[in-house]
């Protein structure tokens, strides 16, 4: 079973951070983000438009901009991901998922899994692929939204590469890579970092698209920045 973070007191900039938020509404100043990939955020709240980074007009078309905050140490990835540290031990993403892989390891033998259209069928889809030990995908609203939320996992004694931890190399799969599903619009395949990560993913109905809300942490990854990334989920907002 795939434990979830502890959660701990919240630093006093994070805090008042999030409650400004969830007090004033939308940040008339917030920044929305563009492409680059690591590239430096000061703490405040910024708007994601996946819309925007659509790549070739395959992704949901109707989706809202989205509100998120962060503290301090968080880089944009790309305008589609914010991440703890250059070396994102922790990290949030938004996916339009299109198929699933029938297993993340030996990926390229097995038939693809069809995840169909609503947030029930991929929430079964991504439950039942092998070594992941997902949690039963549960009812869950995130900042308005309602969905289905499950927790996954990397094992921890699959044979990864510490020499090139940064590509996240694991030697006995399929391309040396941990796959988990392939998606459409602003981003492609879904790998995972390393042994032991965790993924928590909110499966959302957003006015009838569905979205992946996926927050990951790293085995190494403390329990305050743990914490940290939770408080980061929670400060979602979709915008009017």
């Amino acid at each position: 079973m795939v434990a979830g973070p502890r959660l701990v007191l919240c630093g006093l900039g994070l805090c008042l951070m999030l409650l400004l938020a969830a007090c004033g509404g939308s940040d008339p100043e917030a920044t929305t983000l563009g492409a680059g990939r690591q590239q430096a955020l000061e703490a405040g709240t910024y708007i994601v438009d996946l819309v925007a980074r659509e790549k070739d007009g395959t992704g949901p078309a109707q989706l809202p901009k989205i509100e998120i905050t962060v503290p301090e140490g968080w880089f944009n990835f790309d305008g589609w991901g914010l991440g703890k540290s250059e070396q994102l031990t922790t990290a949030v993403s938004f996916w339009s998922v299109e198929s699933v892989y029938g297993t993340p390891c030996e990926w390229m033998s097995q038939a693809m899994v069809d995840p169909g259209t609503d947030v029930d069928s991929l929430a079964s889809a991504l439950a039942g692929q092998p070594l992941r030990h997902a949690t039963s995908p549960r009812d869950v609203d995130l900042a308005g939204m309602s969905g289905k939320f499950l927790e996954w996992s990397v094992p921890t004694d699959i044979a990864f590469d510490e020499a090139h931890k940064a590509k996240a190399l694991f030697p006995d799969c399929d391309e040396q890579t941990f796959q988990s599903w392939t998606a459409n619009g602003w981003n492609s395949d879904r790998f995972q970092q390393g042994p032991g990560q965790v993924d928590r993913l909110w499966i959302l109905d957003v006015n009838g698209e569905r979205l992946v809300v996926d927050a990951y942490y790293l085995l190494e990854t403390s329990e305050e920045d743990r914490a940290e990334l939770e408080e980061v989920v929670q400060s979602i907002r979709f915008l009017d």
